[in-house]
């Protein structure tokens, strides 16, 4: 069984019967990027860390260094030019039909590769690591549990930001009925890395730990995967889309990159040896011995490198174009690069000295104590509630907890009393919340604001 391009490219748009006319001067997959531009999920990244967060010093310089909205913002420009590149290969091999250019593919990629970490947890990974935590060891946590299906469990004891994505951007985010955004199936099949659902065991995954739907969103990932003509593995588990490797090559790349530079602005290694990283990578010309400063010398060779990296990528997919289309699983991109051994020495370098230390120690601190203290707080009220009758039998004081978690709902009246219903409220309220805002609301929830 092989995909199909036209099937791939499908500008069916998710909660809608059929694809919509076209009638805006812009593609389907424009107006796409630009409905995520504009939603409230979209500028929280900027309040989200990408590797450098909160800290209790104030002696590191932070303004320079990339948030999550910055890095979503680098990745989306690599990601159209990936696209693009993909794009002028599919129109050589003749596979692209009903108008459909080069520039299309860029934009969705760009649009996956904008909105990739849109589901990212306050803290990062070190905020995922901290909720997967709760879940496992409190024992309000394994209270909750006991009155969940397995499938829940094994979702919230590793809980997943690619999955929390999937639902900001199809259930969450957006004032119609259905669908969310109502994005494209295109770019839906494009943003999702890991097509399955964590509700299965982690023997029946692809991939253990990763996954990228909730249970929740199953069916909703169904109607994407119908459009796009995705093959399905198994229950529950279906093919990567093409496209989605280059999403993914589009992150790689700028955080191999990027990460680097970062170090430095932060003195986490020296300019020297963020330059022997590079050079490998840059190949950099005549014209790189006149620059002068080292933000002129990074800029240059970050460009440079990212240029290279950006070139292999495309190579490496337009090699592995058929086996793609028929389902078959591939290695990431970037483990193809003829360059591997050097990306192989950067990414080294950034886990020892870049992803741990002093610094990063005291952001795992933060976010454990900030998200444990809004889970158990939330989640022993609201397992109090499901006793009640009525929620006007709440004291003075859980009634204030669920004032401050259902504001943004409309009050406490809109919170399910069902078990699995309000676990995915809470779970929506908290991952949601940005880095700042999560530590703002422990604070008050502790009565230490």
């Amino acid at each position: 069984m092989t995909m199909q391009w036209r099937d791939l490219l499908s500008t069916r748009r998710l909660g809608q019967a059929q694809a919509a006319p076209v009638d805006d001067p812009r593609s389907p997959y424009e107006i796409d990027v630009d409905r995520f531009v504009f939603s409230s999920a979209f500028r929280r990244l900027q309040s989200k860390m990408q590797v450098h967060g909160v800290s209790l010093r104030s002696d590191r310089p932070g303004d320079y260094v990339r948030n999550r909205l910055t890095h979503s913002l680098e990745v989306s420009r690599v990601g159209r030019s990936l696209g693009q590149l993909a794009g002028q290969y599919l129109v050589r091999r003749g596979l692209l039909e009903g108008g459909l250019t080069a520039a299309d593919i860029g934009h969705i990629v760009s649009g996956a590769a904008i909105a990739h970490d849109v589901g990212q947890t306050p803290f990062s990974h070190e905020g995922e690591q901290a909720i997967s935590f709760w879940w496992r060891d409190s024992k309000v946590a394994r209270e909750v549990l006991g009155g969940l299906p397995p499938g829940f469990e094994w979702e919230l004891t590793r809980f997943e930001g690619n999955a929390f994505g999937f639902r900001l951007l199809t259930r969450l985010e957006g004032w119609k009925p259905n669908g969310g955004l109502q994005l494209t199936a295109a770019i839906l099949g494009a943003f999702s890395k890991y097509p399955w659902t964590g509700a299965l065991s982690p023997d029946q995954r692809p991939h253990p730990w990763k996954y990228g739907l909730f249970d929740s969103e199953l069916e909703l990932f169904q109607d994407v995967a119908e459009a796009t003509g995705l093959i399905r593995r198994a229950p529950g588990v279906w093919c990567r889309h093409p496209l989605a490797y280059l999403t993914e090559a589009a992150d790689d790349i700028c955080y191999l990159i990027v990460d680097i530079e970062d170090a430095v602005e932060m003195r986490l290694i020296d300019f020297d040896e963020a330059e022997a990283l590079l050079m490998p990578l840059a190949r950099p010309l005549e014209d790189y011995r006149s620059l002068e400063g080292v933000v002129r010398k990074l800029t240059y060779l970050r460009a440079r490198a990212i240029a290279t990296l950006l070139g292999e990528a495309s190579a490496a997919w337009a090699d592995l174009h058929d086996s793609l289309l028929e389902g078959h699983k591939a290695p990431d991109l970037i483990s193809l690069s003829p360059h591997k051994e050097q990306v192989a020495r950067i990414a080294e370098i950034s886990r020892q000295r870049i992803y741990r230390g002093g610094e990063r120690a005291e952001t795992v601190l933060i976010a454990n104590a900030t998200l444990t203290t809004l889970l158990e707080t939330y989640a022993t009220v609201l397992l109090r509630r499901e006793t009640l009758a009525d929620d006007g039998e709440l004291s003075i004081r859980d009634r204030a907890v669920l004032e401050v978690m259902s504001r943004d709902r409309g009050g406490i009246a809109t919170l399910p009393r069902g078990r699995a219903d309000w676990v995915r409220a809470l779970m929506d309220h908290v991952a949601s919340l940005t880095d700042h805002a999560a530590v703002a609301e422990a604070k008050v929830l502790s009565g230490t604001a």
